[in-house]
């Protein structure tokens, strides 16, 4: 009798461990496992680097009964990636140094980089409305779920086929916010030549939540931006330019936080991204996720950007991706126009070379 119990014990100890196993509950310290790199490279990433932890499981590490369960709030609220924010931190450093080095490897190895930086530089150097007759830009009024219309730009060929499988990037405004700059600009021009759309929508500028008109269909629960922005993202589908594999979320700025937000809200919806980071509110990334190619772009010094941002987000991509999509981050020295020409041209060059590998766009024959 006493050997059974023994037995018994012993067989419920390993089950116990199994499901905290399942359940992502850790004992001792975790061992450092490489990651799926970019461009699926095994490539250690944020939290390896920084903790030595294993962020990048090969499966989710709640099992669905435990997913169900409410984490106690000190939990919620603990913020595992708030030491990027001492910005001058031997280990921030140390990040960003290896973060960097990553990224322009693996952005320099795009077959298509190379065509589009010099395109751009072209572009720079100036152009006329005449070299791009074949260009049309569409000004649309898409429909939010309340009831709102907002206004909307698209740019593409003229021959463009209107089949739904165009690669697109969408980003967003709000008029509030600083002076809009030209819609048509080298940046938009060369993703149109390589047979892209481009749009960029008007949002309401709001990040609290904003109740239904009384009979109305209640509105998702997230603010009403964002909601204008995924029905941007959806009148795009809606009218054939493209699908959700083909479709891109991009911003700086204001647009770039919305961009990261969105990302982190429905992953599903994009076949990539490319935002500047997110909100504080909306850094808690959920586990279980494949996230789109995300190339987070942002810079050491902004007037009134926080770079943290972005690191943050990163990291959390990094560490909850669940599939070898990569998640790369691009550190400049300074942003704005303050920056050098030559810095703003690389980064350009990098964000479309990005968006054209993921999205599927190709430079002109």
């Amino acid at each position: 009798m006493g050997r059974f119990k023994r037995l018994h014990r012993t067989t419920l100890a390993v089950g116990l461990a199994g499901l905290a196993g399942c359940a992502g509950v850790m004992i001792g310290r975790p061992t450092a496992v490489p990651g799926r790199g970019p461009l699926g490279t095994p490539q250690p990433t944020a939290t390896q680097i920084a903790v030595g932890g294993n962020p990048s499981p090969s499966a989710p590490r709640m099992n669905p009964f435990v997913a169900q369960l409410k984490r106690p709030p000190e939990r919620a609220a603990r913020n595992p990636y708030g030491w990027l924010e001492d910005v001058r931190s031997p280990r921030t450093r140390h990040w960003i140094a290896v973060e960097s080095r990553a990224a322009t490897k693996a952005l320099a190895a795009i077959p298509q980089r190379g065509w589009i930086r010099n395109r751009l530089e072209q572009l720079q150097g100036g152009w006329s409305s005449q070299t791009f007759r074949d260009v049309v830009v569409e000004r649309i009024l898409y429909l939010s779920p309340d009831g709102a219309r907002l206004p909307m730009e698209i740019a593409h060929r003229r021959d463009m086929p209107r089949d739904g499988n165009q690669p697109t990037l969408l980003t967003v405004y709000h008029p509030g916010g600083r002076t809009s700059e030209p819609f048509l600009r080298p940046f938009v021009l060369v993703w149109v030549e390589m047979g892209g759309v481009y749009a960029r929508a008007e949002v309401r500028n709001g990040l609290a939540k904003v109740a239904a008109a009384p009979g109305a269909a209640k509105l998702p629960d997230r603010p009403i931006s964002l909601t204008d922005l995924f029905a941007a993202a959806q009148s795009l589908i809606d009218g054939h330019y493209t699908r959700r594999a083909r479709l891109g979320i991009y911003g700086r700025g204001f647009g770039g936080l919305m961009a990261g937000t969105a990302v982190t809200l429905r992953p599903d919806f994009f076949g990539a991204a490319l935002p500047t980071g997110t909100w504080a509110q909306y850094r808690q990334i959920p586990s279980g996720h494949c996230y789109p190619p995300t190339l987070i772009v942002t810079a050491e010094h902004d007037g009134d950007f926080r770079p943290w941002r972005g690191y943050e987000l990163a990291a959390a991509l990094q560490a909850e991706q669940l599939c070898g999509r990569p998640i790369l981050i691009r550190v400049d020295e300074g942003e704005g126009p303050g920056a050098p020409p030559s810095v703003r041209l690389d980064r350009a060059a990098d964000e479309l070379a990005f968006a054209a590998k993921w999205l599927g766009a190709q430079p002109p024959q």
